[in-house]
């Protein structure tokens, strides 16, 4: 596919479904003027066309709470939200009925709802109870799901065709946490890209050299693709925002 003389890429079949941004839509002190009345969100989708909640993680959040972002933000816009804690880390993937309590309320999202992401404890090891809870998780709950293992027995052949059956996709991350490489895997209906700062995890910024060897990663999965997400997560250092900008301009920009 590669790049035009001006840096971009010359086809654009599938510019339409990707969507980049960052974890949280908090804003650099460059960018923070809004007009008075605006939101700091819609002021973010004025940059970027997703958006990756990370405070669910962590806290219960109401409908009218969900409902509220989405109006804040234009159709286009996709908003993944990580699932709570309390499933993954100390329930471990046990627990549907939880797991079905904190999905029921994203509804308020409808359509602006990208994906949710399934990030798991290091310790989590594949077994047979994380494999029945996925799939009764999946027959009751229709929306997009990525998982991002960080055990390394979740990279095992089986495990891939599982993820694939069950039409759940595996985050591609950067550093890699249970491959030597920064692949996508699982689902192959979408992607789903974490990028946290290499190497030191949440910090590094990324350099044009690096940011053109993801983007060159991207663009060629994006062929076989439909949906694709891609999240900075190097926001400790303030580098989210201008490493996802220049990424979106290197795969020919995206549409806001």
């Amino acid at each position: 596919m590669g790049p035009t003389l001006d840096g971009k890429r010359a086809d654009h079949r599938h510019r339409e479904a990707l969507y980049i941004g960052c974890a949280g839509w908090s804003l650099p002190p460059e960018l923070r003027t809004r007009p008075v009345g605006r939101s700091v969100l819609a002021r973010y989708a004025e940059l970027f066309n997703a958006v990756e909640i990370n405070s669910t993680h962590y806290d219960h959040h109401r409908s009218k709470t969900f409902e509220k972002w989405a109006a804040d933000a234009p159709e286009h816009f996709r908003f993944a939200v990580k699932m709570q804690r309390n499933i993954k880390h100390v329930q471990r993937l046990t627990n549907v009925a939880e797991a079905m309590r904190f999905l029921d309320p994203l509804t308020a999202f409808g359509e602006k709802l990208g994906a949710v992401l399934v990030q798991l404890p290091p310790s989590l090891v594949f077994s047979l109870e994380a494999e029945e809870f996925l799939r009764e998780l999946v027959s009751v709950h229709k929306g997009p799901l990525a998982i991002e293992p960080r055990h390394i027995s979740w990279a095992q052949g089986s495990v891939e065709q599982l993820l694939k059956h069950l039409g759940i996709a595996r985050v591609a991350a950067d550093p890699p946490l249970i491959t030597d490489h920064v692949l996508a895997a699982g689902d192959r209906t979408r992607s789903y890209y974490r990028f946290h700062g290499n190497p030191q995890m949440y910090r590094s910024v990324y350099t044009d050299e690096r940011l053109a060897q993801l983007a060159d990663l991207i663009d060629a999965e994006r062929v076989e693709v439909g949906t694709t997400y891609v999240f900075f997560d190097n926001t400790l250092s303030g580098a989210a925002h201008a490493n996802a900008t220049h990424l979106r301009t290197l795969l020919g920009g995206v549409p806001l």
